[in-house]
Formats: structure tokens, C-alpha cells, sequence
């Protein structure tokens, strides 16, 4: 029998569906396309889709780490980047995320930390924390952790008393370079790629933290802990540089199912080396730092792998998570 062209197309589409049908799609909150949560994402996708079949993950760019919890509580997203503070409060409905519903969002692995940068330039008019005051500040953009960050440091530092420039980090640094902004606040991995690109082109700086406001800043805020930023992490700064931080992961819905979350975490570890060419951080995750942070329970199928490869400490911190 002689098929014409439009039967053709039919019988080839009705044999591929059954394999369209079995793809499963998961979404990677991250940040703005620039930020390091956006690179991590968009290479851990990657690993992800050329080591497990049936899936199709994407890195999505998001307003940030705020906004990817409200997006993941909303069905939106799998999974995504968040600070341990951010994932614990989530995972309890306590804190900002009171009155949601509990238990949805489950630890996955941590990443790094992230570091509080007060970038600025070198022949600018700030060279304390306290020169911040009355100046023109970029904040970050609204639904981002570092726009939460940079506002609880610059109440204590200043008050009202400054101009916020509420955008993203790429904005912000241009800004910096151009002279319309005095000063840009960033919580985040160190290298920061937008500041590397100011530090070729124009010469910047970091401000410290000195210990008397992190000491001010921890008794409000106790998840804060205090780290430095290494010397010649960027080009023009080649002393360490004391500041605060938090810790920086990978979170997950619980709705995932325990065997593709196993398959994925087991792709991730099996890949360490191929990451670690597309972010200095991601090789950096090791059975020693994936749970760094971590206060919430691990998924099960994390879990499942974690233990497979004996991860150090991994039944002490089921037992203080309780799952």
C-alpha cells in the first residue's frame, strides 16, 4: 500500500509521542543572567541532560533567590538556588515564609557560600562602611537575597539616609563605572563575573566589614557568619577582604520523585570536573561540603546517594533534621 505524504506524517508522529510523552521536564530557579546562581544552574542543567535520559532540565533567570522560593511554593519551579536561611524558614513555614504550607521544599546540595561585596571604585568618594551613609547605594533588584541583605546593612549603617538603586548586578556595576552610583551591594559567590568585567576596566575596590558591625549584625541576625572574600579573587584587590555571608545551595520540591532525584544527584558527583570548568565553585562540592548550611531535610533520593557514597556526618545530620 502506497502511503501519501500527510498519512506519512501521521504514522511518524504517532510512533515519537510515546517518547515525547516519557520526558520529564524540571526547572532550575537561579537568578539574573549574570550572577553566579545563573551559571551554576545553567551548567548543572547541562550536566543533568547529557547524563540522564528521559529529562530535560532548564536553568530559568529569576529576580533572585526570594523569588524563586514563592515560585517553587507555587508549583513553578523543581528546583533552585536559596540560602540555607532562606530553604530552613521555607521547608518550616516560620520566618518570612509563615503561614505557607510546610514541608514542600527539601535540601539538595550546598554550593558555596555567598559573600557580602561592597564594590566600589578606587578614586570614590567611600573607603569605610560608614561612608556608605548619604550616598548612592545599588541595592539589587527587588525579589533577590541581596536586595534583603543590602537593605538590612544599610538601615544599620545609615538609616534613611542614602539613595537606593534598586537593579540587578549588571546594572549596578555599570552604573558604578559610569559615576551614577557610588557604591554597589552584592551578597553572593565569589568571583562575581559582572565584577570581574569592572575590575578589567576600571580600578575598583571592596570595603571591609570591620568586626564591630558584624558583631551588631550577628546578635540581630545569627545566620550571618562571618568569612572573607580571598585575596586576588578579583584583579584589583589582592588582600583578603573580611566581610559576612551566608550559606548558598541547591533546594528541591519534595514532589520530585525519589528515583529521578537520586539519578540526578548521582550525574552531578559523577560530573565534579566537567563543572568545574564552567564555575571555579562547583568544583568545590565535595562529599565533605554538600550538606555546609544545610538545616532542612535532604530529599530521599539525595539522601539515598549521599549515603551510597558515604557522605561524612550524613546519619548525624538526619538525626538534627529529622529526616
Amino acid at each position: 500500500m502506497k502511503l501519501d505524504l500527510k498519512t506519512a506524517i501521521f504514522a511518524m508522529a504517532t510512533l515519537a509521542a510515546p517518547n515525547l510523552a516519557q520526558a520529564e521536564f524540571l526547572s532550575i530557579g537561579s537568578c539574573p543572567v549574570g550572577c553566579a546562581a545563573y551559571t551554576w544552574s545553567a551548567g548543572i542543567a547541562d550536566v543533568i541532560n547529557k547524563n540522564v535520559e528521559g529529562i530535560e532540565v532548564t536553568a530559568e533567570e529569576t529576580k533572585g533567590y526570594v523569588a524563586n522560593i514563592a515560585l517553587m511554593q507555587g508549583g513553578e519551579l523543581e528546583a533552585a538556588m536559596a540560602t540555607s536561611l532562606s530553604s530552613y524558614e521555607a521547608y518550616t513555614a516560620t520566618g518570612n515564609y509563615a503561614g505557607t504550607e510546610p514541608g514542600k521544599i527539601m535540601a539538595w546540595m550546598a554550593i558555596a557560600p555567598v559573600a557580602m561585596h561592597i564594590i566600589t571604585l578606587q578614586d570614590g568618594p567611600i573607603s569605610s562602611i560608614e561612608d556608605l551613609k548619604g550616598k548612592r547605594i545599588g541595592m539589587g533588584q527587588p525579589g533577590g537575597v541581596s536586595m534583603l541583605d543590602a537593605n538590612v546593612m544599610m538601615g544599620m549603617i545609615a538609616g534613611e539616609d542614602f539613595e537606593p538603586f534598586r537593579v540587578r548586578l549588571g546594572d549596578m556595576v555599570d552604573m558604578l563605572s559610569d559615576g551614577n552610583i557610588d557604591a554597589a551591594l552584592w551578597n553572593g559567590s565569589f568571583p562575581l563575573p559582572p565584577v570581574i568585567k569592572l575590575s578589567a576596566q576600571r580600578d575598583m575596590k571592596l570595603i571591609p566589614v570591620t568586626d564591630a558591625f558584624f558583631d551588631e549584625l550577628h546578635a540581630k541576625y545569627p545566620p550571618y557568619f562571618r568569612l572573607s572574600i580571598p585575596g586576588s579573587t578579583y584583579e584589583d584587590v589582592p588582600a583578603d577582604t573580611p566581610t559576612y555571608g551566608l550559606a548558598n545551595g541547591l533546594v528541591i520540591s519534595a514532589d520530585v520523585p525519589e528515583e529521578r532525584v537520586y539519578q540526578m544527584t548521582k550525574a552531578i558527583f559523577e560530573h565534579l570536573d566537567t563543572l568545574a570548568g564552567v564555575h571555579p565553585a562547583l568544583g568545590k562540592i565535595s562529599a565533605e561540603t554538600v550538606l555546609n548550611g544545610f538545616g532542612s531535610p535532604l530529599h530521599p533520593g539525595a539522601l539515598r546517594y549521599y549515603r551510597e557514597i558515604n557522605v561524612p556526618g550524613i546519619e548525624e545530620f538526619v538525626a538534627r533534621t529529622g529526616g
